[in-house]
């Protein structure tokens, strides 16, 4: 009879320690859900009233007549267009200077925030080089491009998060510097590329 109680014992404590463990484990997984609804709401209100960045003294485009613009295409994509190219990693100042830019078009363009919403989505990054200097493309995983996909996040997705947002980078020459953005749904992403070959398909001449 004592062996048998020492077992029920055991079992009773098993099953504290195996609720004990699910318990905790649910109410990470709460935490962890919490802070990144949190973190979306915060991106959300920082789109919505922070001003956009000014230019420095130095300006980091020769060309101040060129601006940001946001446009709705006939196929229902959305593409912003920047005056400049993704900076490079380690170049902060530029990237928080076009996250300005940027946000900055999207309040104009969308001033009832009345902007389109991607639940799942596909965004396509084309670098753009000025075809009248010859200069070597710049490895894609050495752009910086979080500041203004956080923008973009806040103002048009439901969350960057990989299971819903995938990204394509392509680089080809053309008449300025300048960086397009293109935000689409992944079934029209295979239409993307029948519509704009010039894009993607570079020759090595233009690498």
């Amino acid at each position: 009879m004592g062996l048998f109680q020492k077992d029920i014992a055991k079992m009773k404590g098993d099953a504290m320690n195996t609720m004990y463990f699910t318990n905790r484990d649910q109410i990470l997984l709460n935490a962890v859900r919490s802070a990144e609804d949190a973190a979306i709401q915060f991106r959300q209100y920082a789109a919505a009233v922070l001003e956009p960045v000014q230019a420095g003294p130095g300006d980091m485009f020769s060309d101040n007549s060129q601006v940001t613009v946001i446009e709705i295409t006939s196929e229902g994509w959305l593409a912003a267009s920047l005056p400049g190219m993704m900076p490079r990693r380690d170049d902060a100042d530029r990237s928080r200077f076009l996250a300005g830019l940027l946000r900055d078009a999207i309040r104009r363009t969308f001033p009832e925030h009345d902007q389109p919403k991607f639940r799942a989505c596909v965004l396509v990054y084309e670098h753009i080089y000025d075809i009248s200097h010859s200069r070597r493309f710049i490895d894609h995983d050495n752009l910086e491009l979080k500041h203004c996909q956080d923008v973009l996040e806040a103002a048009f997705l439901t969350n960057d998060t990989a299971a819903l947002c995938s990204a394509f980078q392509c680089s080809h020459r053309g008449e300025q510097d300048g960086t397009r953005i293109w935000i689409l749904p992944p079934e029209q992403f295979p239409e993307w590329l029948k519509s704009y070959p010039e894009c993607w398909k570079s020759t090595t001449e233009n690498m």
